[in-house]
């Protein structure tokens, strides 16, 4: 049986200082999309390409033409360089809002 930190002595993963904040809009809030391009995708479907407004990722669904299902396993995202933080473990999109709050009021320090 493993042994488990108290959560106080645990590290948290932060927001990289450098994370750009059209990201961490995005993270915080979610993305904006918009429709982008879209065309026909086989026969019975249509490919959708959605911008987001905000940090330029983009979100490509296949949909079903007839159902408007989502074809599974079609959704994919592209991101801008830099959008998916790097580093220890995975950081809560709360730990993204406490870090928005900082920045937009200049708050310093943890």
């Amino acid at each position: 049986m493993s042994r488990r930190l108290p959560a106080a002595t645990m590290a948290k993963p932060k927001v990289p200082k450098d994370y750009r904040q059209a990201h961490l809009h995005c993270r915080t809030f979610g993305h904006t999309w918009h429709l982008g391009e879209g065309s026909p995708d086989g026969n019975g479907f249509y490919r959708f390409v959605l911008l987001c407004e905000v940090c330029k990722a983009r979100r490509i669904d296949t949909v079903n033409r007839r159902t408007g299902a989502i074809l599974p396993g079609s959704r994919r995202y592209e991101y801008q360089p830099g959008y998916q933080a790097k580093g220890e473990g995975i950081v809560r999109r709360t730990v993204y809002r406490v870090e928005f709050i900082k920045r937009i009021t200049n708050e310093e320090g943890n």
